[in-house]
């Protein structure tokens, strides 16, 4: 099927552009878009991925509010004949200046939510070194990925209450490829539980000075699996991109969770720099269940499933404890998918961040609950 991208000379396959030459149903393209206030009371993240083997389009919006609620607006679509840009009925993403200025709305409707929000970027686009992971010859991740650091204004409005505000911390991703857990099922050729103990920690990060993306992954018993990561001062090119090389950490865990309270990382440059980077959790983490990560949908399908035409669905998870959270139908969970907000010094200047910390299993270096 032509589209208007058709008309480009951009093509990199003998396909059109709405069509891909890997079969894997897997296969994606997905951005992320998160921000939060300066004490984590009001956050919002937001995503559009498209599945063209399976001819869906999905998305959400999620906007949590004084650690207590967090609203969830999920959206999927037949991505066929509509393949050009990122809208989903209300909600949308504008390009209006390509890694420098994206318009995120959500319009009013028969929901809690809605925004406008102008996301202005601060640092040029990362390019992470591609990801590509195999077992037993299958392959399990195959894509790439590029990071983004921002300031954010305009509104958020929540059931008729109105916030209106300027420059918060935001942050975005781009990814494209295939991994695991998306398209409704997935198989596997090992042990699921061969590999033990897994703990990530990523950390996008901004201050007035400088910010930068720091991503660690380590198994259960603190092998180093991944690292990558950059920094960059803003303003100042000939110290853009700066290559992270080494990266330490010390969380301070509160008790009975898998969730940090207080931390400390250490990442050092290709050139020698030390950044220091103390954080401090503030509002809740995200639960990702709610944007459709992690099983979810009212159909516990997960990310990128044909749900026909069109659907919406709107729900509130209740999200006061510290860990447990509580599902609209009663249910009351403690995932380990949670990816905090922050607030940080980096070599002693204020900053924001969102910093994932993520364990599975048994972690030797952290007292986190089974």
């Amino acid at each position: 099927m032509l589209s208007p991208l058709d008309e480009t000379l951009l093509h990199q396959v003998a396909e059109t552009f709405d069509n891909t030459p890997v079969s894997d149903h897997r296969f994606f393209d997905r951005t992320w878009i998160g921000m939060h206030s300066p004490d984590g009371a009001l956050a919002v993240m937001s995503s559009f991925g498209v599945y063209k083997n399976n001819n869906v389009m999905d998305g959400y919006l999620c906007i949590q509010e004084n650690a207590e609620r967090q609203y969830n607006h999920r959206f999927s679509r037949r991505l066929r004949p509509n393949i050009d840009g990122m809208s989903l009925g209300p909600l949308s993403v504008e390009i209006l200046e390509p890694f420098k200025r994206l318009r995120l709305r959500l319009k009013p409707g028969n929901y809690a939510g809605s925004c406008d929000i102008e996301w202005v970027a601060a640092l040029p686009p990362h390019e992470e070194p591609k990801h590509r992971t195999s077992t037993n010859g299958r392959v399990v991740t195959d894509h790439i990925r590029f990071d983004q650091l921002a300031n954010c204004s305009g509104w958020i409005e929540i059931d008729g209450r109105r916030t209106e505000f300027e420059n918060w911390f935001g942050a975005r991703d781009h990814s494209w490829g295939v991994r695991p857990g998306v398209g409704g099922f997935e198989t596997t050729n090992d042990d699921p539980g061969a590999e033990g103990g897994l703990m990530a920690v990523y950390c996008w990060w901004l201050t007035e000075e400088a910010g930068g993306l720091l991503q660690l992954q380590e198994d259960g018993q603190g092998n180093r699996r991944y690292l990558d990561g950059f920094i960059s001062y803003r303003g100042v090119p000939e110290k853009s991109g700066l290559q992270v090389v080494d990266i330490k950490h010390d969380f301070e865990i509160i008790p009975g969770t898998r969730l940090f309270q207080r931390g400390r990382i250490v990442a050092t440059t290709a050139d020698g720099q030390r950044f220091e980077i103390e954080a401090e959790n503030v509002g809740r983490p995200w639960l990702y269940k709610g944007s459709g990560y992690d099983n979810g949908y009212n159909d516990e399908k997960g990310l990128g499933v044909w749900r026909g035409d069109w659907l919406e669905e709107y729900d509130v998870y209740d999200i006061s404890d510290v860990e447990a959270c509580v599902l609209p139908d009663g249910r009351v969970i403690r995932p380990r998918h949670r990816e905090q907000l922050a607030k940080v010094t980096v070599n002693g200047k204020p900053g924001f961040a969102h910093l994932p910390f993520i364990s599975m299993g048994h972690v030797e270096r952290y007292p986190f609950r089974p």
